[in-house]
């Protein structure tokens, strides 16, 4: 007997986000289920996005994989149609086994109830149509940058908090207070998505960071990641950092606004948060972030600490704002 499309998602969860399948095993299982499958589909939008391909071919792909997305189809071809134009024509790493399993991502999908798959089919919808309008688009300066994160991310959190509500964690009402602040964790995560990446970006044409601020160093994406320009490219560094804070301060707004006894949930969302906390003062200051060569991240311990602790605290927003308020003095822009 075949493993189910339920299995092979699960399976090929950690291939694509290590992290993230950290997080999400700590979720409700049905919860997690939806969660893990939202994911997979924004992944393989992500994928596309990331592709070195025409913007052309990008866009068949989006529009092939909604189209999919919104028509339940037992016609088996169509299924492997776009497996095979997204293996052969969209550029992929660790994604290829996603891309290989798209037809299980759709499986699992269109199992859903009727509003999960409203929920991802309109954030998965919006994604797509933000990241191809930045196909065209630089990033002059933060508020563009803010836009592109929030396509990219800030949905995924719409999302979550969406899918809370559906799965009866958290009420109507406070759906609807949080979003704001489920936007914003979702932009600080990917702020710092793209300040740890620089370095392999950069190489590959992707340019995330404001190019006005990289200006104001004088500097360019040619010469941020010079040896020579370490000095002022840590200068930039510090304030891309700088500008992050704001967004993690409402990430500690949002997770200490859930539900208390929803234990689950608030892990689920404390382990990213803390996780991008220890990242970014890893990087703040470091000349390393620019060297291809090295790898800024936090180390196996750190993470084993930091679930740890999302445990011990789950429950104490008086303790969640104390070890928040630990861990920011060290970030540039942090308050004490």
């Amino acid at each position: 007997m075949g493993k189910s499309d339920l299995e092979t998602c699960w399976e090929i969860l950690p291939d694509v986000s290590r992290s993230f399948a950290l997080c999400i095993t700590k979720l409700p299982r049905g919860l997690a289920d939806q969660i893990m499958a939202s994911y997979l589909v924004f992944r393989v939008i992500d994928t596309i996005e990331d592709s070195s391909a025409a913007i052309e071919t990008k866009e068949k792909g989006f529009s092939d994989f909604l189209g999919l997305l919104l028509k339940k189809t037992s016609d088996e071809a169509e299924y492997d149609r776009l497996r095979d134009f997204l293996l052969s024509k969209i550029s992929h790493t660790y994604e290829r086994r996603l891309l290989e399993n798209v037809k299980s991502v759709f499986g699992l999908y269109h199992g859903f109830g009727a509003l999960e798959r409203g929920v991802i089919s309109k954030y998965a919808a919006e994604m797509a149509r933000g990241m191809a309008e930045f196909q065209k688009r630089t990033i002059t300066d933060f508020k563009a940058q803010d836009e592109y994160c929030y396509y990219v991310a800030g949905i995924v959190g719409y999302l979550n908090t969406s899918l809370f509500q559906i799965h009866g964690a958290i009420g109507e009402g406070l759906r609807d207070e949080i979003m704001g602040y489920s936007k914003n964790f979702g932009l600080a995560l990917q702020k710092v998505n793209v300040l740890r990446d620089v370095a392999q970006d950069v190489p590959k044409g992707r340019h995330y960071w404001p190019a006005e601020l990289l200006s104001k160093h004088g500097l360019t994406y040619g010469t941020l990641c010079a040896p020579e320009n370490r000095a002022s490219a840590v200068k930039v560094l510090d304030e891309v950092v700088a500008n992050a804070v704001p967004f993690l301060y409402d990430a500690l707004e949002y997770v200490t606004r859930l539900p208390r006894l929803e234990v689950r949930i608030r892990v689920f969302c404390l382990i990213p948060l803390f996780m991008a906390l220890e990242s970014f003062a890893k990087c703040a200051g470091n000349p390393d972030v620019f060297d291809s060569g090295r790898s800024v991240k936090i180390s196996k311990g750190d993470v084993r600490l930091i679930v740890a602790k999302s445990y011990l605290f789950a429950m104490s927003n008086a303790a969640i704002r104390l070890w928040f308020k630990r861990c920011v003095p060290s970030l540039p822009g942090g308050r004490p």
